[in-house]
């Protein structure tokens, strides 16, 4: 029996304990303790990372979510992306490369009457979300925890949300359905701004696609979300949605101004694989420079060109498909 403070030789059978009765503590020799043996193996940090990003990505939470953003759809590999047909409910003048009609009077402008039919096509570009990312063996050295994962995985999907949204209004900044306005940006208090940007949307706001706000999920600059998340918090309500009474999606990179997209005229449609996953992502061993490389990949087509039928002659019978303006983008100088 060991007697108390008596010294005991360390040995690998032991695990690093301390014991109250005789004050002694009992540890192993090895380097790393053997149950924290995996958080310190990059593999390991690398599998849990991929496999939690697949997980939600490619389930059924993150397709709630992109649908609650904006209008969207999931297609099978190989189709085509679904356009919309949706009949006006207001007059609407449209303007378009000027031509001749059967009695041979130039024409550039023509009236899309109520009931007309518009329908949408995809844009001429389509969008790759690519984002690759390596992870350094000797970064991990020091261990990791299940926080500092979640945190990670955080980071990373809402960094490729904000891209994402601001590779997309590149694509509608020069899409033919997109009209521009602009407008002498609002300045003073957060609560000022935001007042003014309101009235701003509110006045443009395509009455031949919609009559309110709810109406449009409006894609904005990721500057403008503390400004619009404070004269919330001033306003008493919970978040930047209720207080603008629309869905709003922040976006990164360039400015390019604010988007009105109308929820019943425009669309995302993500391309599922063979597998039926939308993402694909793809972990690579970097040996060259002891890393992995981590890859997140998607492919969506940017539904929003309108079209309308306009009538050149009094008798209907010569007609022509024209641009419709469906998407505000307001610029602020």
């Amino acid at each position: 029996m060991k007697k108390p403070n008596q010294y005991v030789k360390p040995s690998t059978h032991y695990s690093t304990m301390f014991d109250d009765q005789n004050g002694s503590i009992r540890f192993n020799t090895a380097d790393v303790r053997v149950e924290t043996e995996a958080a310190t193996d990059v593999s390991v940090y690398v599998e849990a990372l991929t496999e939690g990003l697949d997980d939600y990505l490619n389930g059924d939470e993150w397709r709630q979510a992109a649908a609650e953003r904006t209008p969207c759809e999931f297609r099978p590999a190989g189709s085509d992306a679904s356009g919309q047909q949706i009949i006006s409910m207001a007059d609407r003048s449209v303007t378009f490369d000027p031509r001749k009609n059967w009695d041979n009077q130039t024409i550039s402008k023509g009236e899309v009457l109520a009931g007309s039919v518009i329908f949408t096509e995809p844009t001429d570009t389509a969008l790759i979300i690519s984002h690759r990312f390596t992870i350094l063996d000797h970064t991990m050295m020091a261990g990791f925890t299940e926080g500092s994962l979640e945190q990670t995985g955080e980071k990373l999907l809402r960094d490729i949300e904000y891209m994402a949204a601001g590779k997309i209004a590149a694509i509608l900044s020069t899409a033919p359905s997109t009209e521009s306005a602009s407008v002498v940006k609002p300045t003073g208090k957060p609560v000022e701004i935001a007042e003014d940007l309101i009235d701003i949307l509110t006045m443009h706001i395509n009455q031949t696609v919609g009559t309110s706000l709810a109406d449009f999920v409006v894609l904005l600059p990721v500057s403008l979300v503390a400004v619009l998340e404070r004269a919330a918090q001033r306003a008493g309500v919970p978040d930047i949605e209720s207080m603008i009474g629309a869905p709003v999606q922040p976006y990164s990179g360039p400015d390019y101004g604010l988007f009105l997209l109308p929820k019943l005229f425009t669309s995302l449609s993500y391309r599922e694989g063979r597998n039926g996953d939308v993402w694909k992502i793809q972990a690579t061993r970097n040996g060259a420079h002891q890393a992995w490389d981590v890859e997140i990949m998607a492919v969506v087509d940017v539904v929003a060109n309108g079209k309308v039928k306009v009538k050149l002659t009094a008798d209907g019978l010569q007609t022509e498909t024209v641009a419709f303006p469906m998407i505000s983008n307001i610029k602020l100088t």
